[in-house]
């Protein structure tokens, strides 16, 4: 049993290595879930105890908490309207989606929800997991939400500025790449100590979450507690090798799930698939032109705050693009946010 799972680890740990170097996104999180998937359709020895997922909730907590900012709780006042909307557009579209995906496509309703969350893929497939949804198709819904987004979000983006926008007011209303680097929330960890503080608080607060039984309670409490750390004892992000060895465990967790049988269905979601990611690049376009046209952030800082993508990979499109990245940083780390805590509690609220 341990060898096996030793095996699985080890398989997953390649292939995040792999996707990292050919530079797939979220690589260690896609490549060990394709690496494992395959390998356990190919062997059936595969073994990575969901128990694990505890431990990925946590550190996925801890990261996204130590996100979070005084410089963007300040900013909150001033677009708090604005992630408001936001967020009822993506929750009518999870709701949308996903009784479009349970009537015609087969899923059911837990999956097809979750499946529509904008979320990320970690975080999303860990939820998965916990609430018994098929994860390999939710892991797989969400892969081509994000990469299908980052594939199409430069062009996307340029396209719509030439039609919607004020190429001028655009380029003079954003500041240098540089300067804007500079404003994102995400420190850099060099120290254990900073390390083991964050994680024992963050482990305090799973702990506290899993002893409340409420859905991925582990994940909510942890994110807050690591957010209450970040915002009294400004500490640095975590080293970012913790953070890929808890996407490696989930990962394998959700690759080891994968069957003959479940790959022969694979095929299927391309319809739902392609559905759910124009889905939200209409939310995108509706969301971007009205809080433009009403002044509150340029086109194209509203175009990237509103894409349901990783929160670190639009900030850094972002920040090469150009953009209003405090604003844009506070809207899409309040989405994350909101997937983890709001909408499980809903879906969970919904199907009971």
């Amino acid at each position: 049993m341990v060898l096996r799972m030793v095996e699985t680890f080890i398989v997953g740990l390649l292939g995040g290595i792999i996707a990292k170097k050919i530079k797939i996104p979220a690589p260690f999180m896609t490549g060990s879930m394709l690496a494992v998937a395959l390998f356990s359709v190919l062997t059936e020895q595969t073994l990575m105890p969901s128990t694990f997922k505890i431990i990925a909730q946590i550190v996925s907590g801890a990261y996204i908490g130590q996100q979070v900012s005084k410089a963007d709780l300040l900013n909150l006042p001033k677009i708090g309207k604005s992630i408001l909307f936001l967020m009822l557009l993506f929750t009518f579209n999870m709701f949308a989606m996903g009784f479009v995906f349970h009537h015609f496509f087969q899923m059911d309703l837990v999956t097809a929800l979750l499946s529509c969350m904008p979320g990320g893929i970690m975080d999303v497939s860990l939820i998965s997991i916990d609430m018994g949804a098929e994860s390999e198709i939710v892991a797989t819904m969400q892969l081509s939400r994000l990469v299908g987004i980052l594939l199409i979000l430069p062009v996307w983006i340029n396209f719509l500025l030439k039609h919607f926008g004020d190429e001028q007011k655009e380029t003079s209303s954003n500041t240098s790449p540089k300067k804007l680097e500079k404003t994102l929330p995400i420190g850099t960890n060099r120290h254990l100590s900073n390390d083991l503080l964050i994680l024992i608080v963050s482990g305090i607060g799973g702990a506290i979450g899993i002893y409340l039984g409420i859905p991925v309670g582990a994940l909510i409490f942890s994110l807050i507690f690591s957010c209450l750390l970040k915002l009294t004892k400004n500490t640095a992000q975590l080293n970012s090798n913790i953070r890929y060895l808890a996407q490696i465990l989930a990962g394998s967790i959700i690759g080891s799930t994968f069957t003959r049988h479940s790959m022969t269905q694979i095929h299927q979601l391309i319809v739902p698939a392609t559905l759910l990611l124009f889905s939200y690049l209409f939310i995108n376009v509706l969301f971007g032109v009205i809080i433009y046209k009403r002044g509150i952030l340029d086109l194209k800082s509203a175009l990237f705050a509103s894409s349901p993508a990783g929160a670190t990979d639009i900030s850094l499109i972002a920040g090469e693009l150009g953009g209003d990245m405090p604003k844009i940083a506070a809207i899409q780390i309040s989405r994350t946010i909101y997937t983890i805590v709001v909408l499980p509690t809903l879906v969970q609220w919904f199907i009971q």
